[in-house]
C-alpha cells in the first residue's frame, strides 16, 4: 500500500468512526448537563445514559478489533459472534433489526469478518439477515432482506471495488477500502454481486 493511499484510508476510517460515535457521545453530554441543571431529573436521564453507554461500548469494542492493531484479538468464535451481534444491534431498530448467522470456524479471521459485516450492514434500509459461511476456499457473506436494499450504496461499493472512490461522503466506505487493502496485500480477491433483495461478498 502506498503512503498516499494508506494516509487516505486512515483519514476515512477516523472520520467514519467519529461519525458513528458522535451521536451517542452528544447524548451522554446532554444528559449529564441536564442532570447538573436539575438533579431530580435522574429518572429521565438514567435511560439515556444507559442506552448511549451500551451503544458506545459495543461500537468501540467492534471498532477496536476491526480497525485496530492485531494485538487485540478474539479468544474464540463465541466472542466473535457476541461482539458482532452487539454491534449490529446498535444500528438496527426494534421494527427492522439486523440479525446474524455466522458459520465461521477460524477466529483468527475476525478482522475480515467484522469489516465485511460492517460493509453489508450499511446497505439495509429496513433490516435483514447477514450470513457468513467459511468454506475450504474462502468466506461468502450474504445480506438478505424482505425489503429492498439501498441501490445507491451498493453501486457505490461496487465503484469502490473498481478503484473509484466517491467524492460524496467517502468515509462511508472506509470499511470496504480497508478490507480491500488487507486482502490485496495477501493476494486474496473480493467480489460483490447483488440483486434488489440480496447482496454477496465473496472472499477467496
Amino acid at each position: 500500500m502506498s503512503k498516499d493511499l494508506s494516509f487516505q484510508i486512515s483519514e476515512l476510517i477516523c472520520t467514519r468512526i467519529s461519525h458513528d460515535l458522535i451521536g451517542n457521545i452528544g447524548a451522554v453530554s446532554n444528559a449529564v448537563e441536564l442532570l447538573d441543571d436539575d438533579p431530580e431529573s435522574v429518572s429521565d436521564v438514567k435511560p439515556i445514559l444507559e442506552l448511549s453507554s451500551k451503544v458506545l461500548s459495543a461500537r468501540l469494542k467492534f471498532f477496536r478489533l476491526a480497525f485496530g492493531l492485531n494485538n487485540a484479538t478474539v479468544k474464540n468464535i463465541e466472542e466473535l459472534n457476541l461482539i458482532a451481534t452487539e454491534y449490529v444491534q446498535t444500528i438496527g431498530n426494534r421494527n427492522f433489526p439486523i440479525k446474524l448467522n455466522l458459520q465461521i470456524k477460524t477466529p483468527q479471521l475476525y478482522k475480515i469478518v467484522l469489516l465485511s459485516i460492517m460493509v453489508l450492514s450499511d446497505i439495509f434500509i429496513k433490516g435483514g439477515v447477514i450470513a457468513a459461511i467459511e468454506g475450504d476456499t474462502g468466506i461468502e457473506f450474504t445480506a438478505t432482506s424482505e425489503n429492498i436494499l439501498s441501490a445507491s450504496k451498493l453501486n457505490t461499493l461496487q465503484n469502490c471495488l473498481n478503484g473509484n472512490i466517491s467524492d460524496e461522503n467517502p468515509a462511508q466506505n472506509a470499511p470496504l477500502l480497508y478490507l480491500q487493502d488487507i486482502l490485496t496485500q495477501s493476494n486474496i480477491s473480493i467480489k460483490l454481486s447483488f440483486t434488489d433483495y440480496q447482496a454477496s461478498l465473496q472472499i477467496s
